[in-house]
């Protein structure tokens, strides 16, 4: 299964919102509404962006490996199988 961020505009115009997309071999994907990427990283994972930046290697998180790396940190930091992330429900882990 593979696992992406999606990197959206905030709504008022500033910061990032993320989504956590999971895909699966047969193109069944599922996407989670994880919030604001500030308010997520500390909120949710406990942890600040910097630290977050330096564990994957790179701060340019819409380079697809970057990406990649950074939604798997996300999975790993939340203890949790792709599978049973799978069957949660969208804003299951939203920071917001």
């Amino acid at each position: 299964m593979k696992a992406t961020i999606k990197i959206e505009n905030g709504s008022y115009g500033f910061g990032h919102t993320w989504s956590l997309v999971l895909t699966k071999r047969n193109g069944t994907s599922k996407s989670f509404y994880l919030g604001q990427d500030v308010k997520f990283c500390s909120r949710v994972l406990g942890m600040s962006p910097s630290y977050i930046v330096n564990q994957i290697g790179s701060g340019n998180i819409t380079e697809p490996s970057v990406n990649t790396k950074l939604a798997n940190f996300i999975i790993d930091s939340l203890e949790i199988t792709k599978k049973e992330l799978f069957n949660l429900e969208y804003w299951a882990i939203s920071a917001e």
